[in-house]
């Protein structure tokens, strides 16, 4: 979604596009990328998950996700999406594809105590990681 806003007196009378993020938006969470068998095959990060992003010459629209490939787990797994480029999990690594977002898990939100150092004189304190 864009938004356009007109600058005060002040200021330069040009208005000013900018993209306003969705506050639903899942851009910016760890996923893991699963196969057609539901097995772990890469670790990513979704970039987009706005429709009207066109990613690998398709348009996400509701069905798939912009990632971020960081890890290939399988790295001959194929891509379901295929360019000049990438064709398997092991080609992706460091770039952007498209998936199916029926076939990303989102890391969930970890929460464990983290001791201090006996000697310390410090308190445990509760910490959630995600």
């Amino acid at each position: 979604m864009k938004k356009i806003e007109s600058r005060g007196n002040n200021e330069s009378s040009a208005s000013v596009c900018h993209a306003q993020k969705k506050k639903d938006s899942l851009a910016g969470r760890r996923v893991r990328i699963l196969n057609f068998s539901g097995e772990v095959v890469s670790s990513g990060i979704i970039m987009s998950d706005d429709n009207d992003n066109v990613v690998m010459g398709k348009k996400l629209g509701g069905e798939y996700y912009e990632v971020s490939i960081l890890i290939a787990h399988d790295s001959a797994a194929s891509l379901f999406i295929k360019d000049a480029d990438r064709k398997n999990m092991n080609d992706a690594v460091g770039s952007h594809i498209i998936w199916f977002r029926e076939y990303g898990k989102f890391w969930p939100a970890i929460q464990c105590n983290v001791l201090s150092l006996s000697d310390s004189g410090a308190d445990p304190v509760n910490v959630t990681v995600r």
